[in-house]
């Protein structure tokens, strides 16, 4: 399944927020950085058909819920950091289940995409650590992008 740019450009968001850079020596480049958005062309063209489809959905969901949540005509990518931040901690407290959810679900994905990186493995503690990039990495410079960690750890 493809995405649409704008609804890739808003799942690239999303998982920016989930994934930020930090001070953390272990996670210094945050998912946009690291080349989210090859990471979500992989996943949507080999993902199941319906995984891809509720990750759309929920997309859509996430990007809408400044308008239904807080009446602010503004979508999700649209939010300053903080403002994004705010909203998934909000929606972490709803009483509908997959609401609650959505931010859980985002982050996963997003994990899962980012913690196939071997260096990236190395620095948060992931053993055994792959021996390769995966395929969405080594078509791009993210591997090259995070520097090797100081004290190699396997």
């Amino acid at each position: 399944m493809r995405l649409f740019d704008f609804e890739r450009r808003w799942l690239a968001a999303i998982f920016a927020t989930m994934l930020p850079a930090s001070d953390d020596p272990r996670f210094p480049l945050g998912a946009a950085a690291l080349g989210v958005e090859h990471y979500i062309d992989d996943l949507m063209r080999s993902a199941p058909r319906d995984f891809a489809l509720g990750l759309r959905v929920c997309t859509w969901l996430l990007q809408l819920a400044p308008l239904l949540m807080c009446r602010r005509l503004v979508g999700f990518a649209g939010l300053d950091e903080p403002a994004r931040s705010q909203l998934l901690e909000r929606l972490t407290q709803s009483d509908v289940y997959l609401i609650r959810e959505l931010p859980m679900l985002f982050k996963t994905a997003a994990c899962l995409g980012l913690c196939g990186l071997p260096e990236l493995q190395r620095r948060i503690g992931i053993h055994p650590v792959d021996a390769s990039d995966p395929e969405w990495a080594r078509t791009t410079d993210t591997a090259r992008r995070l520097p090797r960690a100081a004290q190699e750890r396997s």
